[in-house]
Order: C-alpha cells, then structure tokens, then sequence
C-alpha cells in the first residue's frame, strides 16, 4: 500500500493570497517573500519589554502607595528604584526561560495571562530569598513586597490579555507572522483538525498536503518511494514552523515511517496525531515509568498537594461546624426522639472513595419499619416523619455526617454518596458513572448547589448530576469548594427538589 499526493499542483488547499487566490507551487514561497510581517522574534521581545516597564512602574508606584498611606517616610527612594527594576527584568527572564511568551500563538488567552502569575510568584521568591541572604531586609518592608507582589499580579494578568488580544488581532490582519502549521492527511482529517487548530485564535496559520493513503491502479514502486520526498519537498515551500502527520488505521506502517523520517529533513517541529478514536487519544500525554516510555490517559484527579490542602480544609471546617452548630445538633436529636420511636441516627452503607463501603451517618427522618427493601424517598413520601419533612427541606439530617468528614471517610465539598443499590441501577446505563468516585462523597457538590439535589427517578436526572460532579472532578480547586459552600448557604437552588 502506498499513497500519493491529492492534487500536488494544489497542494495547500487552505493557503490565499490577500487577494483571495490560492497560492499553488513554487508561486506560495513567493506570496510569502512579499511584503513579509513583522518577525516572531521581534514581537516577543517588544512583549517582554512592555510587561518589564509595566511590572517596573507598578513596584515603584505600589512602595511609594504603600509609605504615603503607612504615613512612613521614604529613605530609599534610589533603592526602591533599583529594586522595582531588578523586579522587571527578574520577571521578563524568568518568563522568557519558562518559554511563556513563545507560546503566545499556541495558547488559549486565559492560560497565557495565567501563566504571568507563574513568573511573578517566581521573581518574588527570589526578591525574598535575596533580601534574606544579603540581610537588605531593613530597608524594605514586608508591607511593600506584599503590597507589590499583590499590584504586580493583577497588572501582569491585565497586560497579558491586552497583550494576547492585541498580537491576536495584528496576527489575523497579517501584520505578525503566524505561527505556520501543515497538516498531512486525508482531505477530512485535514480539514476537521484545520477548524480545531483556527479556534486557537488568529496566531496560527494553518496549511495542509491532503494524501491520498491508499494504492492507486498502475502506481508503480518508483512512484510509491517517491512520496516521501515529494511531500518534503511540497512542505519545504511553505517554510512550516510545525508539521502534523495525522496517521489513521488505514495508513501503510512502512510509508507513514518513511515520511516521518523524510520530514525531520525540515527546521521546523513535526508532530503525529492518531485520528482513529479519538477520544482515546486526545487525553494521552507522553509519560515514563520505570524507564518504560508510554502515553498517559489519564491521572489522579488531585495531586498529593491537593489531597493535603483540601484534607486540611475538611478538618478545619468540620472541627469548627461542629463546634459552632453543636446546640442545633443537640435540639435536632431530642426533635428527633420526640417526634417518633426510633433511633436518632440512621446509618446507610454508601460507596465512598475507590467505591469503597461506608457508613454514612444521618439524622432519622423516617418512621421505623421492618421493610428492608431499598427505595429512595419521593415527594409526600408517607414514611417521613414531620420534623423529617424539615430536616429534609432545609439540610439538617445530613449535619451528622460532619463525623465522617473528620473521620476521613467523606470530605465538605464532593459527589453526594448513594446508596449502593441506587449506583447498581445507573452504572449499566451511564458511562464513567464510577469516575465521580475518584474523589471522597461531599457533604454538599457543585451538582446540589445547581438544583440536582433529591429523587432521581429518571435517567436524565441522574445523568445531569453526573454531569455536575464530573465538572467538579475536572476543574477543582479550594476557591471551588468555598464557592460551593456559599452557594450552599445562600443560593435558594441548593434547597429545590429537597423533599
């Protein structure tokens, strides 16, 4: 099986003149020589420079601020000067050795201004640990380095975005060069990834060389061999910052190998994406273990840093509702005793972590039977009892299960734990249902707060709770979890459905 080139007279089909006329042949590396923008090299440099001055200026402004207002003298104005310096170009080095602002074409917005907290962080660790060897810290104050660490972020953040929108902008109107991109395929892939890469933004500009993989009638052995070498030198043409192979399973090994090695003939970075099932490859990420070479799929969804900081706060916050909700604990077990016979607690076996088993603790808010049959509580339910039916309403039969958050079985914020016959009815039915369990069950989610709380009696309900804590897994973080909390506390979603 071999392939040829799909067109070779027009080979990159995405590229147009600024006229409107697709380039083709040696006529593209012309359209390119004329009226060439402004070089990459150029525009980082001048990137890196106004985020110096800006960083420069703020540090200075931020120590003045920070006198004037502790109505302390300034005796070290030449210092301060120097120092805001050294601070901006620490930081324009530091980003620069980080490879942030190279990244500029590639990245999404959001990520290339928060990657600058990244690189200011860094320059006041080292500030700090200069301050400390050398014993300067008498002339500069913790207040000021608070002050200028705060100022300095939120100006960085803002200069980037203006920054990214601006280069974005110059780029899409041709006066940047783009970061050029060949993709290598089949027509359809080509274009399908082609539109992917276009969302990016305006800093990459994407041309591709369709292949035709399969044998055609009469190709002869000459011919198969040569592809290599006459899609390297169609590619060569466009003077390619990246080359994509998009390899599918159709593609003949020894042939898709022999243009791979044929493209490492051209200075420019080159890729290969495997377009058969996708969504097994777009998580995988190169990754080592044991010296044996891999591709990640996935990972924890929270690192051990994470673990730590979110333990932490699961301690913290349970020790203290404990201790500021203790009379309300306390009046809701004697309503409990006095509303019905029974015990105050109920207990109920639920997967917890790694579907491990436990027990979740919970005010009583039914009438005691002997029926052992598992069915979830629905609306004007007969078994609950009337202070149930307020427990119910407004959370305060979950308050007990701030044990199991200290214990370490549940955490303040996570998926809600089910009962474990409820989870055999949806697993079959719901794909991943299990990954909501990679992290402890919650005493409040993100999919409560959002009205998903209460009877799931259909498999859209379940599906959209499933949807919710998948969220949360994915994107967590401690400012995650407080949000959460207050929305808990304050937003009327949390409490619809509850019954």
């Amino acid at each position: 099986m071999a392939g040829t080139i799909d067109d070779s007279r027009r080979v990159f089909a995405s590229l147009h003149s600024t006229t409107g006329r697709r380039a083709t042949g040696a006529s593209a590396s012309w359209l390119l020589r004329r009226g060439r923008p402004a070089e990459l090299t150029m525009i980082l440099f001048a990137i890196a420079s106004i985020e110096c001055v800006c960083m420069a200026a703020t540090a200075f402004l931020a120590a003045l601020a920070y006198h004037f207002f502790s109505h302390t003298p300034v005796d070290f104005v030449i210092r301060y000067v120097m120092a805001s310096l050294f601070l901006g170009v620490a930081d324009a080095c530091i980003a620069a050795r980080l490879g942030q602002l190279r990244h500029v074409q590639k990245q999404r917005r959001i990520r290339f201004a928060w990657s600058g907290l990244g690189s200011i962080a860094a320059t006041f660790l080292l500030v700090t640990s200069l301050l400390f060897i050398f014993k300067l810290s008498d002339f500069y104050s913790r207040g000021t380095l608070i002050l200028q660490f705060l100022s300095c972020s939120i100006v960085v953040f803002a200069v980037r975005l203006g920054m990214y929108n601006g280069f974005q902008a110059a780029a899409a109107a041709g006066l940047v060069r783009r970061l050029r991109v060949v993709l290598i395929g089949n027509r359809n892939d080509c274009a399908q990834y082609a539109r992917q890469l276009r969302k990016s933004g305006g800093g990459i500009q994407v041309v591709f060389c369709p292949i035709v993989w399969q044998a055609e009638a009469g190709t002869t052995d000459t011919v198969e061999r040569s592809l290599p070498s006459r899609v390297v030198e169609q590619c060569r043409l466009m003077e390619p910052d990246g080359i994509i192979m998009l390899v599918d399973k159709e593609h003949d090994d020894e042939t898709a190998s022999a243009l791979a090695l044929s493209l490492r003939e051209i200075p420019a970075d080159v890729y290969a994406v495997p377009t058969h099932r996708p969504q097994f490859w777009t998580a995988a990420r190169p990754a080592e273990i044991g010296g044996i070479a891999g591709f990640g799929l996935s990972r924890r969804p929270l690192s051990i840093f994470d673990l730590a900081i979110k333990r932490i706060f699961d301690i913290v916050a349970a020790t203290a509702g404990l201790v500021v909700l203790s009379p309300l604990l306390l009046f809701a077990s004697a309503a409990v005793v006095l509303d019905s016979r029974g015990p105050v607690f109920f207990v109920q076996i639920r997967h917890g972590y790694n579907n491990q088993s436990i027990r979740v603790l919970k005010f009583r808010t039914m009438y005691v039977s002997e029926q052992s049959e598992f069915r979830q509580a629905e609306k004007g339910d007969a078994r609950i009892t009337p202070m149930g039916r307020l427990f119910r309403i407004t959370g305060i039969d979950e308050l007990p299960q701030l044990w199991n958050i200290l214990s370490g079985e549940m955490s303040a914020v996570g998926p809600r734990p089910h009962a474990i016959q409820h989870n055999e009815l949806f697993t079959p039915r719901i794909e991943s249902f299990y990954r909501r369990h990679t992290v402890k069950p919650g005493l409040t989610g993100w999919a409560q707060v959002n009205g998903f709380r209460g009877e799931t009696d259909t498999l859209e309900k379940m599906q959209k709770r499933i949807e919710y804590d998948l969220f949360y897994i994915d994107n967590w973080s401690l400012l995650f979890d407080l949000k959460i909390i207050v929305l808990t506390l304050f937003s009327g979603k949390t409490y619809t459905n509850a019954h």
